[in-house]
């Protein structure tokens, strides 16, 4: 079985296993298969409630031609003032006589009935932290049926929405279409090197079913609403693809 290849660098990545919504979000050092999966929804235009299955059964591996490296960004969210010009202060005293009225902050406490509080004594400033992947570059990989590969890249090459690698923040410094090869999992040792690789022996994850291997939670959910992620079991091996043919 043939398989599509996806060109996966940028500024930043971010491939986290954790839920989103915490204060402190974290990165997988490689990209993750549920991403490079909803990186594909997105291609195919696919909404919430799509039934990605068939894409999920796909064998995945990705290779780290240029690791890069984690940088973290420290955020703070409230416990500021909205800012008034001038014209507004002297149409509007009232708000100018208020200086709790339009500040910026979160609620941080609940009452029984679990509404929140918006007492100025609760407006607190919410600090958090984003880890990233920094000039990085791999190469993924999706094995399967030729006529779903075909599929796959042909709407990476002209995406129906806006890819980005992981977070919205992060978009890709090259097209994410990498073509097919009919090499089929054992294609990390044989696909030429990225130009920004910077190892000549770059380590490759792959899917597996050896129940020794490390597991995570990334496998693609059944869906959207369910968020439903199973563990996925990667092996991780050294390779000696040959090196690149294009110019950067």
């Amino acid at each position: 079985m043939p398989t599509v290849l996806l060109r996966l660098s940028g500024p930043l990545q971010a491939y986290g296993v954790h839920p989103a919504f915490e204060a402190h979000q974290d990165t997988l050092p490689r990209p993750t298969k549920s991403a490079v999966i909803g990186l594909l929804c997105n291609a195919l235009g696919y909404d919430l409630s799509a039934d990605t299955r068939h894409l999920a059964a796909l064998h995945f591996a990705v290779r780290a031609d240029r690791p890069g490296h984690l940088e973290r960004d420290d955020q703070t969210a409230g416990n500021g003032r909205f800012p008034l010009d001038a014209l507004t202060a002297s149409r509007h005293p009232q708000l100018a006589a208020d200086p709790h009225r339009f500040t910026y902050a979160a609620p941080r406490e609940t009452d029984a009935h679990g509404a929140a509080s918006w007492k100025p004594e609760t407006r607190k400033t919410v600090m958090g932290d984003q880890t990233y992947l920094a000039d990085a570059a791999f190469l993924a990989g999706l094995t399967g049926p030729r006529e779903l590969t075909d599929t796959l890249h042909q709407a990476l090459a002209r995406p129906a929405r806006l890819l980005y690698l992981g977070r919205r923040c992060c978009p890709p410094a090259h097209p994410i279409a990498h073509g097919t090869t009919d090499h089929t999992t054992d294609w990390p040792d044989h696909v030429p090197l990225l130009p920004e690789a910077t190892t000549p022996e770059p380590v490759c994850w792959q899917q597996t079913t050896d129940p020794t291997a490390p597991a995570l939670p990334e496998h693609p959910p059944t869906s959207y609403q369910l968020r439903d992620h199973r563990t996925l079991a990667m092996s991780s091996r050294p390779t000696t693809p040959p090196p690149e043919t294009e110019t950067p």
